[in-house]
């Protein structure tokens, strides 16, 4: 096949042509069997072949990579299951997303986002003390060029690759901001580091109540978890708040460990698998915790937070303070594709119940007192912050 046919198909294909040419495509350049012999088969490839005759015969670009063809083909394999949940990654998404499991990666300690309306590449947020603030660069800056290379044209994963790499690599960035009202731009130099997520922070409150947020459940929140119990145990805490507010989810392996933190011997969380008996995550009884507690929530309490929050709920051990939870309890496994095809897929591949056999998934947790958020983003953590204050408000009354 030449290759302007096959830089056809990803066009065809992303208009909705049909998806059995991705499955053509992805068998001729992954160089593995994904259809069986039979009907299935035998359609694809009559379907391929009038398509291709086609493209071959009108279509009129060539400006797209063969590598990009075959990750988007695999991509639109996916997203015909109709299940948003369920998405192909390319090496550079794969290597993303297990980087955040993981909670350590080379990098410059950025979030970089696309802007949906220009199209524009901008700085979303800095981690204090991390390459990226060493070396100058701040939440909104637009980055236009990476080493000299225009950006403009290049999708948000492949900018990303650009700039992260191994320990010590340097990167120059044009970045364009406003000072003073006036637009300037800058050259910017920032090299990578290894840097380990802090998803977990601690502090005590008017000296009797610990308030431990927890940004994400990554592998590295156990241990910071743990320490920061035990520094809010010596520093005399009587109770605890645990804020999973804004907590999208993330590894369950972490929430199962940090519950068994938390609760005596007994049922945590039962994963439901397609064609394998029922899994049941249990707690140990090597710790728990014996003072009153209290769990934040609100609307975007995901998946692993909402794991983490019902289970302390189902075995009453906290009461659960806030607004409804997402509502996201479906189990997704990445599996790794570097020895196949290269890059990765995470596939919906069960649901997860609670201790009381209860489903979070698109019903979400009803907290034991309902408080909508007042304040701003700043406020949270602070006096100004309405729902922390009314969780105070229950351990005192406990």
């Amino acid at each position: 096949m030449k290759r302007e046919h096959i830089k056809g198909f990803v066009i065809g294909f992303l208009a909705g042509i049909v998806l059995p040419v991705a499955l053509i495509i992805i068998t001729k350049y992954f160089g593995i069997h994904l259809l069986p012999n039979g009907s299935l088969a035998d359609d694809v490839w009559e379907r391929a072949k009038v398509v291709e005759q086609y493209i071959d015969r009108y279509y009129w670009k060539d400006d797209v990579s063969d590598q990009k063809i075959s990750e988007y083909a695999a991509k639109g394999m996916v997203s015909a299951l109709g299940d948003k949940y369920s998405v192909y990654y390319t090496d550079e998404e794969y290597e993303e997303t297990m980087n955040s499991v993981n909670g350590d990666y080379c990098g410059i300690g950025a979030t970089i986002r696309l802007d949906a309306g220009s199209g524009k590449k901008l700085i979303e947020e800095v981690q204090k003390g991390k390459p990226a603030d060493k070396a100058g660069l701040k939440a909104g800056d637009e980055i236009k060029k990476v080493d000299g290379i225009e950006i403009a044209d290049k999708s948000l994963s492949d900018t990303v690759a650009m700039i992260k790499g191994t320990e010590g690599k340097k990167s120059v960035l044009l970045i364009s901001r406003i000072e003073n009202g006036v637009t300037v731009e800058k050259e910017i130099t920032v090299i990578s580091e290894k840097i380990v997520n802090q998803s977990i922070s601690a502090q005590l409150l008017d000296q009797t109540t610990g308030y431990l947020k927890i940004s994400t459940f990554d592998n590295e929140s156990v241990a910071q978890f743990e320490q920061a119990v035990q520094e809010l145990e010596k520093q005399g805490q009587k109770s605890m708040v645990i804020d999973v507010r804004n907590n999208g989810g993330g590894s369950l392996e972490a929430v199962v460990e940090m519950l068994d933190e938390l609760l005596p011997a007994g049922n945590l969380i039962t994963e439901k698998i397609k064609s394998q008996p029922d899994k049941v995550y249990k707690s140990t009884d090597k710790k728990h915790f014996d003072k009153p507690l209290v769990v934040l929530i609100n609307e975007k309490s995901a998946s692993a937070s909402e794991v983490f929050a019902g289970t302390l709920q189902d075995r009453q051990k906290a009461a659960l303070v806030g607004v409804k939870s997402f509502g996201k309890g479906i189990v997704q496994t990445i599996f790794s594709l570097q020895k196949s095809c290269g890059g990765g897929i995470k596939l919906t591949t069960g649901e997860y119940l609670l201790p009381n056999g209860r489903s979070i998934h698109e019903v979400g947790l009803t907290p034991d007192v309902e408080v909508p958020y007042t304040g701003s983003e700043d406020d949270y953590g602070t006096k100004r912050d309405n729902q922390l204050q009314k969780a105070l408000e229950v351990l005192a009354n406990q």
